[in-house]
C-alpha cells in the first residue's frame, strides 16, 4: 500500500477530508511528518517485527557501527595505515592543518601521535608520544583500535549475544549503561553502547568477553524509511494499525470528533498493539536447570568453553 493511499485513509476516517476529494499540500504533509513519528516510535518500541534484523561480528572490545556519517573518526582527524602512507607528498600537512593544530595517527602504531608543524621548506608531520589525559588523544585511540562496520540503516539496537554456534546456540550479555560501565569488572559479561547520530553507534564489551567471545551476534531493528509515494510491502496487520494510529493522531491534531469517538480510537490502537506484541511473547525459549553439578552450564562456564 502507498504512504499516500494510508494518509488518505487516515484523514478520511479523522472526518477531515473525504476520500474522494483530494486533501490539501499542507494537510499531507502535515499527515506524513505524523507517520514518521508514529513509524519511529513503534520501531523503538520493538512493535515492527518485520523490521528486526541480526548481524554476526568478529569479538572486539569496541564495535563502530555507522551508515551514512562517520562522526567517530572526528571532522578534522587524520588516519593513515602506514608510515609511508603518512609521509607520502600527497599527504603533507596544509598551512590550515597547521592553523588548526591538526594530529594524524598510524592505525599500526596508535600510540604514537603526529601533529602538524610548519618547517622550510616542507611541513611535516612532527611524532611526539599518545597522551592519556588528552581528550583529543583519547578519541583518536578509541577510533584506531575499534572494529569498524558499515550497516544499513540501523534504528535501534536490541542485544548483544555470544554466539556459540548451532549447537548451543546464543548467550545473551548483560546491558549495563553507558556511564556506568567502567565501575564493573573487567570479566564480566556485559556490553553497553552510545548512540554518536543517526544510524552511527559505539558498542562496548568487557575485555574477557572481546578475547573469549569468537563471534558477537547483534540484534537490532532497521529503520523503516519512506515517502509520500512509497510503496510500503509490509504485512497487512501493520498497515492497518498504522492508518488506525494515524487517524487517532490526526483526530486528536484536527478535531472533528467528539471525545468519545477519540477514546475508542485510541483504545483501538492499543488493541492493536497488543495483537501484534502477542506472538513475541508467546514464542519465549523454555530454559532447563543446570543438571550438571559443576560450572559448564553457568555463563562464565560457557564464556570459557567448558560446556563444549
Amino acid at each position: 500500500m502507498e504512504v499516500r493511499t494510508i494518509i488518505t485513509d487516515a484523514l478520511s476516517r479523522a472526518n477531515i477530508v473525504p476520500r474522494r476529494q483530494t486533501a490539501p499540500g499542507d494537510l499531507m504533509l502535515s499527515a506524513y511528518k505524523l507517520l514518521q513519528g508514529i513509524v519511529s516510535s513503534f520501531n523503538n518500541d520493538n512493535y515492527l517485527v518485520f523490521t528486526q534484523g541480526k548481524l554476526d561480528m568478529k569479538a572486539s572490545q569496541t564495535i563502530h557501527i555507522y551508515d551514512q556519517t562517520d562522526l567517530m573518526a572526528g571532522e578534522d582527524w587524520k588516519y593513515f595505515d602506514t608510515i609511508e602512507e603518512l609521509q607520502d607528498p600527497l599527504n603533507i600537512p596544509t598551512v590550515d592543518d597547521i592553523e588548526n593544530d591538526i594530529r594524524a595517527v598510524v592505525k599500526s602504531d596508535p600510540r604514537t601521535v603526529y601533529v602538524a608543524k610548519s618547517q622550510m621548506p616542507t611541513p611535516v608531520w612532527e611524532p611526539r608520544p599518545y597522551d592519556q589525559f588528552d581528550p583529543q588523544d583519547q578519541a583518536m585511540m578509541d577510533y584506531v583500535t575499534a572494529t569498524h562496520l558499515k550497516v544499513k540503516d540501523v534504528a535501534k539496537l536490541n542485544s548483544l549475544n555470544v554466539n556459540r554456534g548451532s549447537i548451543y546456540g546464543m548467550f545473551k550479555l548483560g546491558f549495563v549503561p553507558s556511564a556506568d560501565f567502567d565501575s564493573y569488572n573487567e570479566n564480566d559479561l556485559l556490553w553497553t553502547f552510545t548512540q554518536l547520530g543517526e544510524g552511527e553507534w559505539v558498542i562496548r564489551v568487557k575485555p574477557y568477553v572481546a578475547k573469549s567471545a569468537p563471534i558477537l551476534r547483534l540484534d537490532y531493528n532497521r529503520a523503516l524509511r519512506f515517502d509520500i509515494d512509497t510503496d510500503l510491502r509490509i504485512p497487512e496487520a501493520y498497515l492497518e494499525l498504522l492508518i488506525v494510529a494515524l487517524t487517532h493522531k490526526l483526530a486528536v491534531k484536527f478535531p472533528r470528533m467528539d471525545d468519545a469517538q477519540v477514546d475508542r480510537l485510541a483504545s483501538e490502537v492499543q488493541t492493536m498493539l497488543d495483537n501484534v506484541s502477542t506472538p513475541k511473547a508467546d514464542a519465549k525459549m523454555v530454559l532447563r536447570e543446570n543438571e550438571w553439578g559443576d560450572d559448564r552450564c553457568t555463563p562464565e562456564g560457557l564464556m570459557r568453553g567448558a560446556f563444549l
